[in-house]
């Protein structure tokens, strides 16, 4: 058998090599547009912060590495079209600028996304930077380097937005982020979260830019000197656009069944509607538990799991479903640690859903250490079933992995009465007999006596 993977990051990566692994004799070829494979994208911000000194680090994998393992990997070759009758697909050089076909048994398309850019008036002016591979991530380190670059504009407040403001801030510029939204990644958090972080960008001077819209840039010998709002005009030598992003998945429109985003649609098997094409990654849906229902959960945690399901099976012809994702997911700004899992209140009110919620603070520790700190917590689960579907933390201190058990606490339908019974050990160095994940459970069942 001969399985072919279209994509070579995250979730391509992890593919081909579970698939040698399982069984060595089949032929696995993997093509790539870049010339390297496996960038750790959440990892950009921190080497532009100058945190990671050696980008090389940021790369898990390389073509030595599979060529090792006995994948043939072919990178700076683009994909630009597909037979499924003859199982075939075309193929371009983009060194050489030949175009060849090659068949396949499976084919994995794991393609992922790419920056949505609007066309905004001004939007192709110099210093203006989408934020994705690495040779972004080089321009990006080289700007934040650059003292002439003094006024900095991210637009877009989701993570890479937001840990870019991070970054930008620590290098001495003056910043400001612009989003339509009336908080900072809305997408994950509640605002009992995000306003944490906002206080510390204020404090930090960071122009918040919120509820505004981008209309359009003004730029003089050809480079951005202003963007230009529904509300205001900021200074900017250098602006990076992240808005979001959109499936790379235009060449399987009328091939296989898309969503209307242009996701790829996928069975508990990571298999698509052909039924030798699988999908992963950012470019596919998986079953979201806390919803119920299929979407795109475009994280790099989630793109490595579908894609070992895909690689096992295609190598024992369907054997492992797929237990559901949580999309759990972190980040580490401007000095708060924080997580979260399922969705928050707000996505649970957009989409209609009839939940309930506890909000809680408590020390990390108990109070008779000598250091201790603030832990932020809620906790969501559904009305009618009082299963969790939702979690989110944040302290000064790492608090981030209990986010782990709310992830298995989901997918095992986990009732929040039964979140009190759960075995978490207690010693004083890291916690409290009960502590700030058994407490608000416990006043949710009437218990609340053990809160001062």
């Amino acid at each position: 058998m001969k399985t072919i993977v279209i994509g070579t990051n995250h979730a391509g990566t992890t593919a081909v090599r579970t698939l040698k692994r399982l069984n060595p004799e089949m032929e696995v070829v993997t093509y790539e547009r870049n010339d390297n494979i496996s960038f750790l994208g959440c990892g950009i911000a921190l080497w532009v912060q100058g945190e990671v000194k050696d980008p090389n680090g940021l790369f898990y994998a390389s073509p030595e590495i599979l060529t090792n393992e006995g994948i043939t990997n072919k990178m700076q070759h683009d994909w630009i079209g597909i037979d499924v009758k003859n199982k075939t697909i075309r193929l371009k050089n983009l060194v050489t600028q030949e175009e060849f076909d090659d068949n396949y048994d499976k084919l994995i398309i794991a393609t992922g996304t790419w920056p949505i850019v609007p066309e905004i008036e001004g939007i192709h002016l110099e210093n203006i930077q989408i934020c994705k591979n690495y040779y972004h991530a080089q321009k990006i380190k080289a700007a934040n380097e650059n003292k002439d670059i003094k006024n900095v504009v991210v637009v877009g407040a989701g993570y890479i937005g937001v840990e870019l403001v991070d970054a930008f801030v620590k290098a001495g510029k003056n910043v400001s982020l612009v989003d339509i939204a009336d908080r900072i990644m809305p997408s994950y958090y509640d605002h009992e979260f995000t306003s944490l972080v906002e206080e510390e960008m204020l404090n930090n001077k960071v122009n918040l830019a919120l509820r505004q819209k981008v209309v359009k840039f003004i730029g003089e010998n050809g480079k951005v000197t202003k963007v230009v709002t529904d509300k205001e005009q900021i200074d900017a030598d250098y602006v990076i656009f992240s808005v979001g992003v959109k499936p790379q998945t235009e060449l399987l429109k009328g091939v296989v069944e898309l969503d209307k985003k242009g996701a790829i649609i996928t069975n508990e098997f990571m298999q698509s509607s052909n039924q030798d094409i699988y999908a992963v990654g950012d470019c596919a849906q998986v079953y979201n538990i806390s919803l119920k229902q299929d979407t795109q959960i475009a994280l790099a945690t989630t793109a490595v799991r579908t894609g070992i399901l895909a690689a096992v099976n295609i190598a024992s012809s369907n054997t492992l479903k797929s237990p559901g994702f949580t999309g759990a997911n972190g980040i580490d700004v401007f000095g708060w640690k924080m997580a979260s899992v399922g969705i928050s209140m707000t996505a649970a009110k957009n989409f209609g859903l009839d939940v309930e919620e506890i909000m809680f603070k408590d020390s990390d520790r108990p109070e008779f250490m000598s250091t201790y700190k603030d832990v932020f917590i809620k906790i969501i689960w559904d009305k009618k079933t009082r299963k969790i579907i939702g979690a989110q933390v944040a302290s000064l201190n790492n608090h981030t992995e209990v986010m782990y058990m709310f992830a298995l606490a989901i997918q095992k339908e986990l009732t929040i009465d039964e979140l009190p019974l759960v075995d978490i050990f207690f010693l004083p160095h890291f916690n409290k007999p009960y502590n700030f994940i058994t407490l608000p459970a416990l006043e949710v069942i009437g218990l609340n006596y053990f809160k001062k």
